[in-house]
């Protein structure tokens, strides 16, 4: 019996199969088809070694390889040589698979119809706010809104700003009350266009006058009673300075004034009358308060006047037309 000596070295690369001329050429049916009944194995593969085939062992090489490992671990490493390598160059043909490129672009437009929707969404509505912004800046002035009545807008006939006071008040009543060179002061207003302040004094003996003028205009709030209109902030004022000229707080020495009520100025007036005594110098103070709509308009006539004789004292009747000519003239530049 002859030796059998190691197997013939083989290339790692597949034979070609019908190259002509090629002494290396070999049966196609030698690496694609299994071996017959009828036909012997060559002489080196011994007893117990059949030849393996490119997809001899597909099935285990697509299991596990722990699985593969346990199940084939008493074989020939020798068929991982040609079988494996021509698996591995096997191409992945599930990205091949008929309609998988469809699937993909059909997936991509979807997507880009989702977000072109939403794009068209968002610019639906920025339209809309624009339109309805400047459908409400071009409006009529809406009605009071307000959760359970309570007004937060100027209502019809209300003033957002007062004229000002030291050209509102006319030269003819000045020099009909305060003859004379006069001193004027226009003190600073706190709220800008709606206050609006002025003082003038006149001192030529044997006349000294003081007058005080003030125009606010009142703006809704949550703090004025009722409803909380600019109107009803202005009723409130208008009832506390009332008030406080009947009933002076005690820390300002003031007497309590006599309150005369005004008509046809503006929509509800009152004058007050308080004679202040201090170190031999009498000082007559009329007050008079006006409102219209949420307009407060307060103006203050002072004649002091000395026992020395220096002053002289002016008549109750001439304070109050003063003052009641200086708001009247207020009143008139509101309209």
């Amino acid at each position: 019996m002859a030796e059998q000596g190691p197997p013939p070295p083989r290339s790692g690369r597949l034979p070609t199969a019908g190259r002509r001329g090629d002494p290396r050429a070999t049966d196609r049916r030698y690496w694609d088809e299994p071996a017959g009944p009828d036909e012997e194995n060559p002489p080196w593969a011994g007893p117990g070694v059949t030849p393996r085939w490119a997809d001899h062992d597909a099935p285990q090489r697509r299991a596990p390889a722990g699985q593969g490992a346990g199940s084939q671990g008493g074989r020939a490493r020798g068929d991982a040589g040609v079988a494996a390598s021509a698996w591995e160059e096997e191409p992945d043909r599930t990205d091949w698979e008929p309609g998988s490129r469809s699937r993909k672009a059909a997936a991509r437009s979807r997507r880009r119809s989702r977000i072109t929707w939403v794009w068209a969404g968002a610019a639906v509505a920025v339209v809309l706010i624009v339109v309805a912004v400047v459908a409400k800046l071009h409006g009529h002035q809406p009605a009071p809104v307000s959760n359970g009545g309570f007004v937060t807008t100027f209502q019809r006939g209300e003033f957002k700003t007062v004229p000002n006071s030291c050209t509102a008040v006319t030269s003819a009543t000045l020099g009909q009350y305060l003859p004379g060179k006069r001193r004027m002061v226009a003190p600073r207003s706190l709220n800008g266009s709606a206050q609006s302040l002025c003082n003038w004094t006149l001192d030529a003996p044997p006349m000294y006058r003081v007058l005080e003028v003030s125009a606010q205009a009142y703006s809704p709030s949550a703090l004025a009673t009722g409803n909380g209109s600019a109107t009803q902030a202005a009723i409130d004022a208008y009832q506390q300075d009332l008030a406080t000229l009947r009933h002076p707080v005690r820390a300002t020495h003031l007497p309590p004034a006599t309150v005369t009520a005004l008509h046809g100025l503006g929509t509800a007036a009152f004058a007050a009358l308080q004679v202040v005594q201090a170190r031999g110098i009498s000082t007559d103070l009329e007050t008079v308060v006006a409102r219209d709509q949420n307009v407060l308009v307060v103006v203050v006539m002072q004649g002091p006047h000395a026992r020395s004789g220096k002053y002289r004292a002016a008549s109750q009747s001439e304070l109050q037309s003063g003052a009641i000519a200086a708001a009247t003239d207020i009143t008139h530049g509101l309209h």
